[in-house]
């Protein structure tokens, strides 16, 4: 699909306006907050940060590394790589919602009104609001969901377990469960024909489980109990999948139901060397229905008894690998394509959580003691 008809240049140059003048508002508010805490800092007795003076000298670069990277070294190295991945994903997700088409009306014909499409009643009319909103106000919405977005992911980066980083986590849960009922359909969950091919139960639901594990204790990521959570929801996860692939009502069975689906991948606008494989595999599914849809159940229950069953090897994170680059290149379309896309959609997400997962093999449960489990390490605080 082309985008260049839907966008009006003075919509773009409106955005763009409005967009720069609340990014220096918010870089304005941080610098004087910084100002007001080094001014404290220098109006103080004594040097709060003394290990960042070296012969009586202070060196800022020495300040900038330790707020950077507070936590490395003493907090697992896989929550390091969710924090990071989660922070990367969202700041990428705020860039890909400031695409010109996005405030244009090519967003709500292109996004918002095909999640629409099969589902019950009385969901319509709830996604009829957000539909109604975005039309009646397309800059300030898009405006107001890159900042968020941005924000999110600036502050779980360089925040991490400080009070920055929590609220971005938290942000993130709610932001993301409005993006997922609103924006995302659910998924398509209540159509009957979800699919992981195409990136259901939609991405956010990936952001907020990561975040959720994030929550939770430190204690808990040392002692195995997250990695054990952690790898049988994605065990759960993956059979759920492969029942709603083989469930008949979606009719995958069939070959216009699968052909559809990769045909409406590769065609949307991208390069040849991409699309062409594409095209294949919808010829593909189209001549052999039952033999495609069988071999992607085969692929989502084997995963899922493999991960329930603990068999975390390279084999396996290799399998799984492999799928999710397939699903996310011939089903998913890398989730940017065509102009529209605002995420890289489910499969790059899910790779992330997998990767703690199988950083965290080795790990095993452990017995908490009452002290581990104190007031200091709740749901709300990190243990450090």
């Amino acid at each position: 699909m082309n985008m260049v008809p839907v966008i009006d240049p003075a919509v773009v140059r409106t955005f763009h306006a409005l967009l720069f003048q609340w990014i220096l508002y918010v870089v304005l508010g941080i610098a004087c907050l910084l100002f007001g805490r080094w001014l404290l800092t220098v109006l103080g007795e004594h040097d709060p940060e003394p290990a960042l003076s070296f012969a009586g000298i202070r060196h800022p670069s020495l300040g900038l590394r330790r707020f950077l990277f507070h936590r490395v070294g003493s907090t697992p190295k896989e929550r390091l790589v969710l924090w990071w991945g989660l922070g990367l994903l969202w700041i990428l997700d705020g860039i890909l919602q400031a695409q010109p088409a996005i405030p244009n009306n090519g967003f709500v014909q292109d996004v918002l009104a095909p999640a629409v499409a099969g589902q019950p009643g009385w969901f319509i009319s709830i996604l009829g609001w957000n539909i109604q909103f975005w039309t009646d106000y397309p800059i300030g919405a898009d405006v107001f969901a890159v900042l968020i977005e941005m924000g999110i992911g600036v502050c779980l980066i360089v925040g991490m377990d400080r009070f920055a980083g929590r609220l971005a986590l938290w942000t993130s849960i709610v932001w993301g469960m409005g993006i997922w009922i609103f924006g995302e359909g659910m998924g398509g969950i209540l159509t009957g024909s979800a699919t992981w091919l195409a990136g259901s139960p939609g991405s956010i639901v990936f952001y907020i489980w990561g975040a959720v594990f994030l929550l939770l204790p430190e204690l808990w990521w040392e002692n195995g109990r997250i990695a054990r959570t952690a790898r049988q929801g994605i065990g759960l996860f993956w059979l759920l999948a492969a029942l709603a692939q083989a469930w008949p009502g979606a009719r995958y069975w069939s070959g216009s139901s699968l052909y559809s689906l990769f045909f409406a991948s590769a065609n949307m606008p991208q390069p040849a060397v991409l699309a062409s494989p594409m095209y294949a595999m919808a010829a593909a599914v189209q001549i052999h229905p039952f033999f495609w849809n069988f071999a992607f159940v085969t692929v989502m229950v084997v995963l899922g008894l493999a991960y329930l069953s603990n068999q975390i090897n390279r084999w396996t994170v290799g399998l799984t690998m492999l799928w999710l680059f397939f699903t996310w290149w011939m089903g998913q379309d890398f989730g940017v394509m065509g102009g529209i896309g605002t995420d890289p959609n489910s499969a790059p997400v899910l790779a992330l959580l997998t990767v703690s997962v199988w950083r965290m093999r080795g790990k095993r449960l452990g017995i908490a003691t009452g002290d581990s489990l104190g007031g200091a390490h709740t749901f709300f605080t990190s243990a450090r």
